[in-house]
């Protein structure tokens, strides 16, 4: 094969497989005769897959023609080029938009000629068709799955079973220090109860790759370079990947469908869920799923995938009445000249400010005392709990709500209704059903937990003073909602219950 990119008019390219060179020793030399025959005398050639696209003489010849070095290529037949109809119609393209010929003896195949660009055309419209009946394909096997209720792509921790998700109990690597046997299951669960520990995906991801040995370096390595960084170690997770897998309802015991499409994420709300396929095989409880959920939530409102600045218990739960920005907080001292005159510690004080003043983009420079914050905040949850101690618990008929009303009126419709397209939408509606019921019962569990917690904490008042800091950043994230300040004053507390 020629290495060297010599200027040519006009080249040859030639390409055996590694079975058809086997087979017949002579087959790569007897097409480069052919070549020559045809007054070609540069001629590049490859021993591989006409289904691979990635082939060193033929990106060779590519990269000629991109570059408009030259103005036939010869060929002895189109699939000495590629053999997907879909690859050969987008070189073809390449071939007539840089105004070079391609010429293939024994198809008759010449560019140049009226005969031979019909043949382009014709191939064209077949590739198009190969594409159409690819994508169908892969719709109707995906639907066929789909219906079927097969496991997919089980995520770190899982192992496919008979087309079920079950937890990978298999020894996976063994600590240096303690000599101890861990599996992807074990692994799994240390991740979820590191990042309930530590808070943020960050901090979860620094805690576990610092014990398992987990580094990542330049992705400049080897022939092919490229940017970007690559881990080396037994597993990875990036704060994006760590937050795509918390939130994988495989962990919850369910079973999902079109988390990704087009190598896109999609959002959460189109997912197709399945749920308590397997209920047994749960690394993540509904209660510690909520919990993740509300933790991502609360730092991605605050300063992204996790913030290190969340010093006090209302950080990031105060907001400013004018231009809704969040409130960041500051510190100030009294009696600062006469402490530092006599020695003594500063009286500090501390403040909730508009975000938004530091940038004179919100006109509301009055900053707000923690202190009278917080107690805004406990009267609210003081009050809230009276009221609900008060109230006598009145048992009640359950009545579906009209949604899902509404949703078992068409059901009783199509499940009477002949032929293949109502059993299709029978089941789609059955698993509406089933995921309307789910998200009602865990909204009402949600609820059942809050007041509970309500409760037990805020009917004693003195018991409020007896937590740590993070004790109260916790509760207050599972009951507050935000609370609003304006000029210097507490404008209103919204509560999650």
């Amino acid at each position: 094969m020629v290495n060297s990119l010599i200027m040519a008019k006009r080249i040859g390219y030639a390409r055996v497989s590694s079975r058809e060179q086997a087979e017949n020793s002579h087959a790569l030399e007897q097409q480069m005769q052919r070549l020559r025959v045809a007054g070609v005398e540069e001629i590049y050639s490859d021993v591989e897959s006409g289904t691979k696209d990635d082939r060193k003489g033929f990106n060779l010849v590519m990269d000629l023609v991109r570059n408009k070095s030259v103005d036939e290529v010869v060929i002895t037949r189109l699939d000495r080029l590629t053999r997907s109809l879909i690859t050969l119609r987008k070189v073809l393209d390449e071939f007539r938009e840089n105004g070079v010929n391609m010429k293939a003896l024994d198809d008759s195949v010449d560019l140049s000629t009226a005969a031979g660009k019909f043949h382009l055309n014709m191939l064209g419209a077949l590739a198009e068709m190969e594409v159409d009946r690819l994508s169908e394909r892969v719709r109707h096997g995906w639907s066929h799955l789909r219906k079927r209720q097969v496991a997919m792509n089980p995520p770190f921790g899982y192992v496919k079973l008979d087309d079920k998700h079950c937890l990978d109990h298999e020894p996976f690597l063994c600590l240096l220090e303690t000599q101890q046997e861990r599996s992807r299951a074990e692994i799994a669960r240390e991740i979820v109860e590191t990042f309930f520990q530590e808070k943020t995906l960050r901090k979860c991801l620094r805690v576990i790759n610092q014990k398992y040995g987990i580094h990542t370096f330049a992705h400049n390595q080897g022939q092919h370079r490229r940017g970007g960084r690559v881990a080396r170690g037994v597993f990875r997770f990036s704060p994006a990947g760590l937050r795509g897998w918390l939130i994988n309802p495989v962990l919850q015991g369910h079973l999902c469908y079109l988390r990704m499409q087009d190598g896109q994420r999609v959002p959460q709300t189109d997912w197709i869920i399945h749920y308590n396929t397997h209920p047994d095989q749960r690394i993540v409880s509904d209660e510690e799923a909520r919990r993740i959920e509300a933790i991502l939530q609360h730092n991605q409102q605050v300063r992204g995938f996790g913030s290190t600045a969340l010093r006090y218990p209302l950080s990031g739960l105060v907001f400013c009445g004018e231009c809704r920005g969040s409130c960041y907080s500051l510190t100030g001292q009294n009696n600062y000249h006469r402490a530092k005159r006599l020695g003594l510690e500063p009286e500090m004080n501390y403040y909730f400010q508009c975000k938004n003043w530091r940038t004179r983009s919100c006109n509301q420079k009055s900053a707000v005392r923690m202190e009278n914050a917080e107690a805004a905040v406990i009267e609210a949850l003081v009050n809230r709990a009276e009221t609900i101690s008060a109230t006598a618990e009145v048992t009640e008929e359950q009545i579906d709500p009209p949604g899902l009303q509404a949703l078992k009126a068409e059901l009783a419709y199509y499940l009477n209704a002949p032929g293949s397209r109502a059993e299709a939408i029978v089941a789609d509606l059955k698993q509406q059903i089933e995921a309307y019921r789910y998200n009602q019962q865990a909204s009402t569990s949600l609820s059942s937990e809050q007041r509970d917690l309500l409760l037990q904490t805020f009917s004693d008042p003195l018991y409020w003073k007896t937590l740590t800091p993070e004790q109260k950043r916790e509760l207050y994230r599972a009951l507050v909602e935000r609370v609003i300040v304006k000029d210097g004053q507490v404008e209103r507390v919204d509560l999650r219950v």
